[in-house]
Order: C-alpha cells, then sequence, then structure tokens
C-alpha cells in the first residue's frame, strides 16, 4: 500500500502571494487607468472639435462669409450670446439654452496647469451639449480687422478636475483676421506654434504655466497625448 500525502501551501506562502499579486497591481493599475483616461480624453476632446468645425461649415451656407457677419463689442456678454445663439447654438445639440454668467452657481472657478485658481467673470456665457460637455465663451478683439469668439471647451461640463490641459482646452474662432488662411475656423489656442513652442514659455502646455495651448499639442501629435505630455 502506498501512503499519499496531500501537500498544501503554508500561510506564509499564501501571504508571500498576496504580496507579490498587490506589487504586480500597484503597479500596473495606476498606468492602466492613466492610459484609459488619456485615450478618454483625447476621444471626447476630438469629437466636440468635429462639433465646432460642422457649426462654422452650416452657418457659411446659412449666413454667408464670416468677416460679415455681426460680432458686437469685445468682452461684452450680450454680443457673446447673440452671436453663439446666431452662429454656433442652432447647429449644436445642446442640452439647454445658452446662458450669460451671471448667476452664482453657474461661475465656477477652474485652475491652470501651474495650480493658479481661476473664475469666469461676468464677461462670459456658457452653453452645455447634450454630451455632458460646456462651453464657456467671449468675444476678443485687438483691432477691427482682428476679432475672435474665444472658446473654453471643458470635455465634462462641471465634472471635475476643471483643469487646464485635463477637461479644460482654449480655442478660437477667427471671424476677422489678417490671415485669411484662418479667417472662418475653430482653432486651438497655439496651433501655429512649433511642437518645441508648445511645451514652453507663456501659456504652454507645461506645468508651470497656464496650459492653455494643451489642445494643439495634442493635435498636433496626430490626436494623441504623448510620454512628454505634462499629465
Amino acid at each position: 500500500m502506498v501512503n499519499k500525502t496531500k501537500s498544501a501551501f503554508t500561510l506564509a506562502e499564501v501571504l508571500i502571494t498576496l504580496v507579490i499579486i498587490g506589487v504586480v497591481a500597484a503597479l500596473t493599475i495606476p498606468t492602466a487607468v492613466t492610459k484609459y483616461q488619456k485615450q478618454e480624453t483625447v476621444s471626447k476632446l476630438k469629437k466636440i472639435y468635429s462639433s465646432l468645425g460642422q457649426t462654422t461649415a452650416r452657418a457659411i451656407v446659412d449666413y454667408g462669409n464670416v468677416e460679415n457677419w455681426e460680432m458686437g463689442a469685445g468682452q461684452n456678454p450680450d454680443a457673446a450670446l447673440t452671436f453663439f445663439n446666431t452662429y454656433m447654438g442652432p447647429y449644436l445639440s445642446l442640452s439647454e439654452k445658452a446662458q450669460k454668467l451671471s448667476l452664482t452657481s453657474w461661475n465656477k472657478k477652474y485652475y491652470y496647469m501651474n495650480n493658479s485658481e481661476h473664475e469666469y467673470g461676468n464677461k462670459w456665457v456658457r452653453a452645455y451639449l447634450a454630451d455632458g460637455s460646456s462651453l464657456t465663451m467671449n468675444v476678443s478683439t485687438s483691432s477691427d480687422s482682428n476679432k475672435w469668439f474665444q472658446i473654453f471647451v471643458d470635455i465634462n461640463g462641471d465634472k471635475k478636475p476643471n483643469r487646464m490641459g485635463k477637461d479644460i482646452f482654449s480655442f478660437f474662432y477667427f471671424v476677422r483676421y489678417d490671415h485669411s488662411e484662418y479667417q472662418g475656423k475653430i482653432l486651438p489656442a497655439g496651433i501655429f506654434l512649433s511642437r518645441n513652442e508648445l511645451l514652453s514659455g507663456a501659456y504652454s502646455c507645461n506645468k508651470n504655466e497656464s496650459g492653455e495651448r494643451c489642445g494643439a499639442l495634442i493635435i498636433k501629435d496626430s490626436w494623441q497625448i504623448k510620454n512628454d505630455y505634462p499629465w
């Protein structure tokens, strides 16, 4: 008769196995989560950028060349609301009508990439889209021949982190512009700059700066968030 003995894991072996599993999980899960967050950010940004681009083409069909559009005075919320309701809102899927930021509940704070805190003033208007994103906008001008509609896109609306380069991205709608090749287009802030310039200097996609040019960096990198992106 052959004696058969059953082998079993000791408590020490079980604990060691659990520690190894925990270490592996601690190393891999954050990386996987970050990768997913980056992919989701790019996907949402690309979707809303496409939607904004379609508004320009459709509005031109209805109202003619953009240089003839009425913009009103710069930094004027009534002018911004009129512009949006005429040339953009009808071509977007909105969850509610655009409003001026006169209501405290709408005037949320946001953060630049360098952690400085800001608050939209009462010169802005905001619209919420059906997909949960939001647009915060105003009219800006440097001369009669240079007028643009500034748009802060928040890809997840009021949800956190409300931080430039993470869920908020800066765009310009060039309505009247000296460089005619950009006129009538919605483009990310800094798109004219080189990649190196987007990563350094004022307003750049850099943790020591505002991060307003991060959208341009993502687009210039063929809709990717690369390893040197200050995530």
